[in-house]
């Protein structure tokens, strides 16, 4: 039996790279995996595989850098996992109404001690909001996303490498692939 799965995959199509769909889903078709499909140019794929995940973003992680010639840091997570996220949300309706839908979700490839965290938390600036949970965090900015102080760079020498998406990407991905 075959699980859905989500790999994203951090600075495709960013800072002068661009990969066609054709050559951003080939290493993925050769690691063997099915049903494999591109959303937005963002570095975001569905696929099947009967694999564990875990195994699965290592195995990517090493033949997408080897495919596309750069590094490609890649967070792999299960459809159900995907929609425990997407419920778990720990903001408020009247926290993220004001934010017209900018609420962030950063996947991490390990959870972060409680030192991490701690360490992580003392860099958000009063007008955001982050929360930590498991293998992720989110972020809701007050303000825009350009506009807000938090120090996302020093936030990952903190934690470790990680990638952004929005939750309304999620929440797509999981509406058009989500069987």
């Amino acid at each position: 039996m075959t699980t859905r799965m989500f790999a994203f995959l951090r600075a495709i199509n960013t800072g002068g790279r661009r990969l066609t769909n054709a050559d951003l889903l080939e290493p993925f078709r050769t690691a063997g995996l099915h049903d494999v499909a591109a959303y937005q140019a963002a570095g975001n794929v569905a696929f099947r595989c009967d694999r564990d995940p875990r195994e699965v973003e290592g195995e990517l992680a090493h033949r997408l850098s080897t495919s596309y010639g750069f590094d490609t840091p890649t967070f792999v997570r299960t459809v159900d996992e995907v929609r425990a996220l997407l419920a778990e949300l720990p903001f408020g309706p009247s926290d993220v109404a004001p934010t017209q839908g900018r609420t962030q979700v950063t996947f991490l490839a390990s959870v972060p001690t409680p030192e991490q965290i701690a360490a992580a938390m003392a860099l958000v600036p009063d007008d955001d909001l982050v929360a930590f949970a498991g293998r992720h965090w989110y972020w809701l900015p007050r303000g825009t996303i350009s506009g807000s102080a938090l120090p996302v760079t020093r936030i990952e020498r903190v934690v470790g490498t990680m990638t952004m998406r929005t939750l309304t990407t999620l929440d797509r991905m999981v509406v058009r692939f989500g069987d």
